[in-house]
């Protein structure tokens, strides 16, 4: 009998992600989700079952673990009560004697200062004590960043982000770390282990303005978003105070410091290279 996967932030892009992943290596997923009109989308994606609830809710949290045999844990981006929300499917998992708990982290928790990192962290420290055979998994910052911009790269030729040009990112396609953390589900041998998930270059956003450019044939150049900018686009997209207030800690932050990584760990796990910005680059001008 096939063991069954509960996939938390299953309607999100990187549950959405890992789900296709998943059901491409003919595992069985149960998603929890928040809304039941949710649930067309992620059968129509391969999911076998679904759970309703809230992660705040402690019942709903412990009806959608029963049954199953691992959990892949995909918190809320920048949620104020990540520790909470996270040690809630831990309890849950510790009841229903979960075989296997995959917490879908960050890269660098040890960032104090940016609460992002540091939730993660304070979540990562309540599974390892927990006694749970576990692994996280922390990602670098996704690739992806640029598809909310594309059209704009495109048609004005700017990639503008909110930090500065010259600041230094190993970025990664969600899609290698969806495949691998479907892998590390499905294959023996990854309990009680963390895996820094980076991609291979360190490119600052002027050499990602450079590689869109030689793709597309135009002229594309980097500019610099100010805290303001950030925070009133947040604000138009209905994002509440506080995420407003994180996500300009966290890139002050990486404006500051950058954000790299190794790809040795990833490229471990899926067996190949992981892709290049540009190999995403192509992909996207080719859709």
């Amino acid at each position: 009998m096939s063991e069954t996967i509960l996939l938390t932030g299953a309607n999100g892009k990187t549950g959405r992600a890992i789900l296709k992943k998943l059901v491409g290596l003919k595992l069985v997923v149960k998603v929890f989700i928040r809304d039941k009109n949710q649930w067309q989308d992620l059968k129509a994606l391969g999911a076998a079952g679904f759970a309703v609830g809230d992660m705040l809710d402690v019942d709903s949290i412990d009806s959608a673990v029963m049954g199953c045999q691992k959990i892949i844990h995909v918190g809320p981006p920048m949620h104020p009560d990540e520790k909470t929300i996270t040690q809630s499917f831990i309890e849950a998992a510790i009841k229903q004697n979960i075989g296997h708990f995959i917490y879908y982290s960050v890269m660098h928790p040890l960032r104090r200062d940016v609460r992002h990192h540091r939730l993660k962290l304070d979540a990562e420290e309540v599974l390892v004590e927990s006694g749970i055979p576990y692994t996280i998994l922390q990602p670098i910052r996704y690739m992806q960043h640029l598809l909310p911009i594309w059209n704009k790269v495109v048609e004005e030729g700017v990639h503008a982000m909110p930090f500065n040009t010259e600041v230094m990112f190993n970025v990664v396609d969600l899609e290698d770390l969806a495949e691998a953390t479907a892998i590390v589900a499905a294959e023996p041998g990854h309990y009680f282990a963390t895996y820094e998930l980076a991609g291979v270059e360190p490119l600052s956003q002027t050499d990602m303005a450079a590689i869109i450019s030689d793709v597309i044939g135009t002229p594309v150049t980097a500019q610099a978003i100010s805290q303001q900018q950030l925070a009133d686009n947040a604000r138009e997209k209905g994002f509440n105070e506080d995420k407003v207030e994180q996500m300009m800690l966290m890139n002050k932050h990486y404006d500051d410091c950058g954000f790299l990584g190794s790809p040795n760990v990833l490229r471990w796990i899926l067996g190949r290279q992981p892709t290049l910005y540009r190999e995403f680059v192509e992909r996207l001008h080719q859709a």
